[in-house]
């Protein structure tokens, strides 16, 4: 996650579902939630994060974006229209379900040498670190979001390299899995080739290394492609698949938001 992504189309998509998630209807259980954000320091090499047009207040936007959450909507705006752009925003002006958890600590190795064995384990031991505080904060929530730049690892860049902090890896979503919580996990997808191709290697990725069977995988088409993965505890399975799946069934949300065809039947 970057400070320059607040507020952006992505975002709007993002803040709608953790809330069709945590907040049930009705009588339905409520959902506690907490955020952690994998903040680095904002990037200059491209346009990314100006994705701010559905916020004009057209007819067009009013129908497919505003109407499906006018709180969520007017809030980001205010947040754009007042020109700083931080994740500090999405806590101060309660973006998100009351009593949200967010962890805001920065994770990047700015400034930290990475050109002998000592300075790399120096780099594993602040990241081990980071992310303990991390388990530490929601130790209470029911649901953690966790936000990398990217999404989930890959072979390529090792989590002490200086492009490490905008993935999240495997061995960091365990302890949640394993203490009982459901997590929402941000993926980016990329051109390497179709997206349904894509996300069923990752749904079998998580499958296998988090050890969950149940896992939803929501597809997110404003802006860029990108998936949210739903891996939900023991005790929010049906609850969170059937949130799911009542958020890509409903107008305006059925346009912005799909579930591969046999993504339920395959769990």
């Amino acid at each position: 996650m970057q400070n320059r992504y607040v507020g952006d189309i992505g975002d709007f998509g993002k803040y709608h579902l953790l809330k069709s998630l945590c907040k049930g209807n009705n009588n339905e259980q409520n959902l506690s939630l907490g955020v952690i954000w994998y903040l680095m320091p904002d990037e200059t090499h491209n346009d990314d994060g100006k994705h701010i047009r559905y916020l004009e207040r057209t007819n067009s936007n009013q129908i497919r974006f505003r109407i499906g959450d006018p709180a969520l909507y007017d809030s980001l705006a205010e947040i754009i229209k007042g020109g700083s752009r931080d994740v500090s925003l999405i806590r101060e002006n309660k973006v998100l379900p009351e009593a949200t958890v967010f962890y805001e600590a920065p994770l990047s190795f700015e400034g930290m040498p990475n050109n002998t064995p000592a300075a790399r384990n120096q780099r594993v031991h602040y990241r081990k670190n980071w992310i303990n505080k991390a388990l530490e904060m929601t130790v209470g929530c029911d649901l953690i979001f966790v936000d990398p730049d990217n999404g989930l690892e890959v072979n390529s860049v090792k989590s002490c390299q200086n492009k490490g902090p905008k993935y999240t890896y495997f061995e960091e979503l365990i302890p949640f899995v394993k203490r009982g919580q459901s997590l929402v996990i941000y993926h980016h997808l990329c051109r390497s080739g179709p997206a349904e191709d894509q996300i069923k290697e990752r749904l079998d990725q998580l499958k296998e290394r988090l050890g969950v069977n149940d896992i939803y995988p929501l597809l997110y088409k404003r802006g860029t492609l990108r998936t949210f993965f739903i891996v939900p505890s023991l005790r929010h399975i049906e609850l969170l698949k059937e949130r799911a799946i009542r958020l890509t069934q409903i107008e305006p949300w059925k346009e912005h938001f799909s579930m591969l065809p046999d993504s339920v039947r395959r769990v």
